[in-house]
């Protein structure tokens, strides 16, 4: 194992140093306006002193329930310099899930934007231990306490607040695929120690200087310890973060043009979208650009190697958790790679494969994937058992199969808790998901293991099959077949127009265990009539020619169900017209049905969670659905 240097103690003691190191450097580029290193600390201390004044203090947990923006940040950054916890709240979350997460961990003050200030309304009667809210907006709500107004009256300078390196610092939750959310606590030097660690995998030619010639891209929202740890490795290594709201198509290029971003993080299906809208993107300066790291999900092999050939970087994959500080293992920059691979643990920390009965395994034997190191979290939040199941004798046991290889090089196969035993013999759902994954009918797939009175389980899939296509279970298994040991084969299957996913977009296998979250395809014959036609010529009157610019598509809908029917949507120097009926040169089609577009309208569903689900299924350019929403007002 790689022996860690570590310069820092603490999350406080980080900040400050860096504000008297690099004090007039800048620090956060957000939409025109520039923020350095000192005015940023001074910020902090300003909210900070805030915060002290309504009594919050060591201990206390703080919610931050903002989009991305740089008060997110200096709220989060607040909180942990007086030595209470950071809380970063999804702002995807529906208000029954916010409402357990904020009872859970008994915060008493939450920092939100203004509209956000309905939610909470909503569930405010339920929440027992919150006592405050600060809101961000222009005018705040009665009973809200102004957040722009702490940020001017209060003063630029901290008291002393003893903090040891072993301080909560942070409660970021878990995205609950397995149960309930549950809040994995980490501190400080768990914070420290992780971004030395990648400091030392990305760039250990530079020492302690500060690297003011590189400048991260970073869009991923901050309730994810990933783009929060990138913002935090920022102040660590003395670089610049050119911030956005969220990923957008429109803005990537742009974006890396002006500030000379070198690098920036990413799931699988930005870079796919990036590739779709290449002629777009590449119409800017991208020269700066040196690599991209990604992570979540496992990328094409073949789609890693256009990506590098088309836009000239590097791409690291890498491996990480909530419960291990972000990153565990991650490809090195000029280092080998292996296209598949979730690369070495990174440097300070050990990682192993086990088997169930807790014996290390040699290369390419599978097992469960396990971490060691001061990256490890303390536990989670008021669940001992959790910890303990989570936690034991000193590893971190990620619920992750997979195995290493002769050079050290992780590979991930599926996660234990979905393993399914039929007759005594292992069945990874992974291995058969792929498999159906390529019958030419199937949209997406899930696979579970439902009891056996003879077998103890069998194997059960659950098929979304491409919209306007007909499949029967008979196809499924007969093809399954073909490519699987007998044993491995579905024998129940159920189709579904939707699986159930979690706001990252995997699938809940929980939900579909217990038989919740499904749409099924009976659902669809419950659909009132909806006039599709007033809906889709209400576009034009939404559309922002001035975001669109120069941007031009074809864009094809296709409606399924009991109201079915078809559109074109073209956009054509800044201008939009809708017609009902087939473009003739679509850029994009996108296929749904037509209760799935009554919940787009009436907002009991979003975009995103309908295409990760499978409602909403796109053929051609995706980039060109993901610019549409950015234009519509």
């Amino acid at each position: 194992m790689e022996k860690v240097e570590v310069r820092y103690q603490n999350i406080r003691e980080m900040i400050e140093r860096r504000a008297i190191e690099s004090e007039k450097r800048p620090y956060i580029f957000f939409y025109g306006r520039e923020i350095t290193f000192g005015e940023f600390n001074r910020l902090v201390n300003r909210f900070a002193n805030g915060l002290l004044k309504l009594g919050i203090k060591k201990g206390d947990v703080v919610y931050i329930y903002m989009t991305n923006s740089p008060e997110h940040l200096i709220a989060t950054c607040a909180a942990v310099k007086i030595g209470a916890i950071a809380c970063p709240i999804n702002t995807l979350l529906k208000p029954f899930e916010l409402e357990y997460e904020l009872n859970d961990s008994m915060g008493k003050v939450i920092v939100l934007e203004s509209q956000f200030i309905p939610v909470i309304s909503g569930i405010k009667n339920e929440l027992k231990y919150l006592k405050y809210i600060i809101e961000f907006g222009e005018t705040p709500s009665e009973g809200s306490i102004s957040y722009s107004k702490i940020i001017s009256e209060e003063k630029d300078e901290l008291q002393e607040i003893p903090i040891e390196k072993n301080d909560h610092a942070f409660i970021f939750y878990t995205s609950g695929t397995t149960g309930k959310p549950k809040g994995a606590i980490l501190t400080h030097w768990n914070t420290c120690y992780t971004l030395a660690g990648i400091k030392m995998a990305l760039a250990p030619e530079r020492g302690d200087e500060a690297e003011e010639d590189e400048c991260a891209l970073i869009f991923l929202p901050l309730f994810h310890v990933n783009a929060m740890m990138s913002m935090l490795s920022g102040i660590y290594r003395g670089f610049k973060i050119a911030l956005l709201r969220k990923f957008s198509v429109r803005e990537f290029g742009p974006t890396v043009e002006r500030y000379k971003c070198t690098f920036f993080s990413a799931v699988p299906k930005v870079y796919k979208i990036l590739l779709e809208a290449k002629d777009t993107v590449k119409k800017y300066d991208l020269s700066s650009l040196k690599f991209g790291v990604c992570g979540a999900a496992p990328m094409p092999a073949e789609r890693i190697v256009e990506f590098e050939k088309e836009f000239g970087i590097e791409i690291l994959e890498g491996y990480g958790l909530t419960e291990g500080t972000v990153a565990s293992t991650l490809h090195r920059r000029g280092g080998k790679k292996k296209i598949g691979s979730i690369g070495p643990a990174l440097p300070g920390q050990e990682v192993r494969i086990m088997d169930e009965n807790g014996n290390f395994l040699g290369p390419n034997q599978i097992g469960e994937i396990v971490i060691r190191g001061d990256n490890v979290m303390v536990g989670y939040f008021g669940k001992e058992e959790e910890t303990k199941k989570t936690l034991k004798d000193g590893w971190l046991h990620t619920g992750d199969i997979g195995y290493m290889d002769e050079e050290g090089f992780f590979y991930i196969v599926d996660r234990s808790k979905d393993m399914i035993i039929k007759g005594g013999e292992n069945i990874y759902p992974k291995e058969v998901e792929d498999v159906l994954h390529q019958h030419p009918k199937v949209h997406d797939a899930a696979v579970i293991g439902v009891k056996h009175e003879l077998h103890g389980e069998e194997v059960k899939a659950f098929i979304v099959p491409k919209i306007g296509e007909k499949i029967t279970e008979e196809e499924i298994i007969e093809f399954a077949s073909k490519h699987l040991a007998d044993y491995k084969v579905p024998r129940i299957v159920e189709f579904v127009i939707g699986l159930p996913t979690n706001p990252v977009g995997k699938v809940m296998k929980k939900e579909l265990r217990e038989g919740r979250g499904i749409i099924t395809f009976s659902d669809l014959e419950n659909v009132p009539e909806i006039n599709l036609d007033f809906i889709f010529q209400a576009f034009p009157s939404r559309f922002n020619k001035e975001k669109a610019g120069r941007w031009n598509a074809c864009l094809q809908y296709i409606v399924h169900g009991k109201n079915s029917g078809e559109w074109c949507i073209e956009i054509k120097d800044g201008e939009m017209n809708v017609k009902k009926g087939r473009c003739e040169s679509p850029t994009c089609i996108i296929k749904t049905y037509d209760l799935v577009l009554m919940k787009l309208v009436t907002k009991e569903l979003d975009g995103v969670t309908a295409i990760n689900s499978g409602l909403i299924q796109i053929e051609g350019n995706e980039s060109d659905l993901a610019i549409l929403s950015e234009v519509m007002g």
